[in-house]
């Protein structure tokens, strides 16, 4: 599909300009469409690395050469790990993160830095890079160097992105950046920005074999992706980013820092005008009928969010949305009561004292009832509806899960990212932790480690990367065993004619993350076998190994390794109570899942106990965990007395949990050649 342009003048109005295209394979070596406006176009399948003057670490152009390749080659002197640096030089902050891979695909977080830089600010619509922003871009690359040669990265990789790309100084800034640091910058289209932050988004959201959407909101631009099958269909990129949208729209603030309801409905309107004339809902849709939701053409398409699975967010931007989102369904405001009347947010009104007491304090009631990394459309209006009723500055920094650094920005963000799942009438966003300089490292490593390919569930794979790591007892096969008895648990529980309530808490999310509490819940014998559930917790909480985890999912994994033994989590202490209230009944039900299934293997042979089932009476109130116990290597059928005793120490806590009232016997061993003897529970 013809690359086309829409929307040049500037004249009269802020400008919208945009690109678009359907994605279609470019053979390595040719030119990318677009990219011009660095000092070169951007190739594909080429890493900008340039050598240096001698005093300067030399990067390798050219990643054929690099001694780490050598090394795979089988050639003396080989590195067991490849040290990678990627720079996203975006409109409003650098962003630099360093990692370590290994031909196995297993990625390490060995560093990460941010500094704001706003490269176009003090320009007005110049679109000019001006000396002192220039000065310290170039300062801030230098350091970000320096750390990159203290890590001994083998490759760095400096991408530009919008603000780089339309600047009108910029071969001249380019060239300034080479002639300091010795250092190169790939200046990328938004097609090819998009494309990166899919394969980013990839890396941390299950969402390679699905129909997705991908918004990535910077502050020059924002990128749009439609995906399918983990291969990019369609992208678009909208000159409609929170810095770019403030200051065209907001300018400058009074002292005070509040924003007027005029400029509030002013960048609504702009952002309702950019969308409207990209005509991008009418081409997705064609796009999709086309292909059709199952790959059959011809199939009809109620809409946007009908005709996908998920819709996912990235960049800082949209984390932030969802922190406040979930900070505010919890926490009181701050100073005077913000107040909720009638479905509309007023501060400090005091014609409304009376409904709560004059002084009060009251929660923020957000319509939003989605686990953290998630927030829904309603949730999203009312945190909108918050930060455009501010009086402050002040009043927006005291709300909580605000960022103090975007105390501005995240209002013009929010109404973009508002417009937005408006305009395709998204209902609910799942959110990344990865965008595009996770993209860059993975689209770096497909490129320099011959054979490398993206695990398909990052989270998985650095799971079980940071479970071997602190295997010093062979306890990860018995922790696999548990684990599996734990689904089979669930699986039998849910079987029954009345299935406990509580297991409604266990979507697919949660049913990961109990998998993976189990799977790490005996890391902490590496340090010591005394009180090795608070070494867990630790190793679990400050592991740089786990990648695609939220902050949040970390705390509950730790939380759950840590009570796989001795307490049992209590609500009211402080080590929960700063969580959700869904998540905290979360934690305790998967406590008591976890602790029941670690029992039945507490001998650590993962074989005593060979299969569970749960019998369920009529009326559901009462159950019978049957354990089947299986044999050992001489099959000899294992004696499961100790497993049952150590089942019924936690029985009580788990009955608790779940609501039912258990006992737990032996079951007969069902040999396979008995007629009818399969366990419908066991998967094959």
């Amino acid at each position: 599909m013809a690359w086309r342009s829409m929307g040049a003048s500037t004249k009269g109005r802020c400008p919208a300009l945009w690109r678009r295209r359907r994605i279609v394979a470019t053979p390595r070596g040719a030119s990318s469409p677009g990219s011009g406006s660095g000092p070169r176009a951007v190739r594909d399948g080429e890493v900008y690395l340039p050598e240096v003057e001698e005093g300067v670490r030399k990067w390798s152009t050219d990643v054929s050469k690099s001694p780490y390749l050598k090394g795979l080659g089988g050639e003396d002197g080989a590195k067991d790990s490849l040290t990678l640096c990627a720079v996203d030089m975006g409109t409003n902050s650098f962003h630099m993160v360093i990692v370590k891979a290994d031909p196995k695909g297993n990625v390490v977080v060995v560093e990460q830095m941010k500094e704001e830089v706003r490269i176009l600010g003090g320009s007005g619509s110049f679109n000019v890079i001006m000396e002192e922003t220039e000065a310290y871009a170039i300062s801030v690359l230098h350091r970000m160097q320096n750390i990159a040669s203290s890590k001994g990265c083998d490759q760095v990789r400096l991408v530009g992105t919008s603000a780089v790309r339309e600047a009108r100084n910029s071969n001249a800034f380019l060239r300034k950046v080479r002639n300091v640091t010795g250092l190169q910058v790939e200046v990328i289209s938004g097609q090819e920005e998009a494309r990166l932050v899919y394969l980013g988004a990839m890396q941390a959201v299950p969402i390679r074999d699905k129909d997705v959407l991908v918004v990535d909101i910077g502050g020059g631009s924002t990128e749009i992706l439609y995906g399918k099958g983990g291969k990019p269909a369609f992208a678009i990129s909208l000159q409609l980013g929170h810095l770019r949208l403030f200051e065209q729209c907001m300018g400058a603030l009074d002292e005070s820092g509040f924003i007027p309801g005029a400029k509030v409905d002013e960048c609504r309107s702009k952002v309702q005008l950019v969308l409207n004339e990209t005509g991008i809902k009418e081409e997705l849709l064609e796009l999709m009928m086309s292909k059709g939701s199952g790959g059959e053409a011809g199939m009809q398409v109620g809409g946007v969010s009908q005709a996908i699975d998920v819709a996912v967010g990235c960049s800082g931007t949209i984390e932030r949305v969802e922190a406040m989102i979930s900070a505010m369904k919890q926490a009181p405001p701050v100073g005077k009561a913000l107040k909720k009347f009638s479905g509309k947010f007023a501060l400090n009104d005091d014609s409304m004292a009376g409904s709560t007491g004059a002084g009060s304090k009251v929660l923020y009631t957000v319509h939003d009832n989605l686990e953290e990394g998630k927030f829904t459309k309603a949730g999203l209006k009312d945190l909108v509806a918050v930060l455009v009723s501010c009086k402050s500055r002040k009043e927006r920094s005291n709300l909580p899960g605000m960022n103090i650094k975007r105390v501005d920005l995240i209002v013009s963000g929010a109404l973009i990212l508002e417009g937005i799942m408006d305009y395709l009438e998204l209902d609910s966003m799942t959110v990344s932790p990865f965008a595009l300089r996770e993209g860059i490292i993975f689209d770096s490593l497909t490129k320099s480690i011959p054979g490398f390919k993206p695990t398909p569930c990052i989270r998985r794979d650095s799971l079980m990367q940071l479970a071997r790591r602190f295997d010093t007892e062979n306890r990860l096969r018995s922790a696999k065993h548990s684990a599996k008895l734990a689904k089979l648990l669930v699986e039998s529980l849910r079987s029954g004619p009345r299935p406990p309530p509580a297991l409604e808490l266990l979507d697919d999310r949660f049913e990961f993350l109990l998998e993976a509490a189990i799977l790490l819940h005996s890391v902490g014998i590496f340090v010591n076998h005394a009180k090795h559930h608070k070494h867990a917790y630790y190793i679990i909480k400050n592991s740089d190994i786990l990648l695609g985890f939220t902050p949040t999912e970390v705390e509950i994994l730790a939380l759950l390794a840590l009570y796989h033994r001795k307490k049992y989590p209590n609500p009211k202490k402080a080590t929960i109570s700063s969580l959700p209230k869904e998540i905290q009944d979360r934690i305790v039900l998967m406590t008591g899942i976890m602790r029941v299934c670690i029992a039945l293997d507490r001998r650590n042979t993962a074989s005593a106990v060979e299969s569970i089932q749960v019998l369920h009476d009529e009326e559901g109130e009462s159950c019978v965990l049957v354990a089947e116990p299986g044999v050992n290597s001489a099959g000899v059928v294992h004696d499961i007395t100790f497993e049952l005793w150590a089942v019924k120490q936690e029985l009580d806590y788990f009955a608790s949990t779940v609501g039912r009232a258990f006992t737990v016997v032996e079951g007969d061993r069902a040999e396979p050649d008995q007629e009818g003897s399969a366990n419908p529970y066991i998967s094959s």
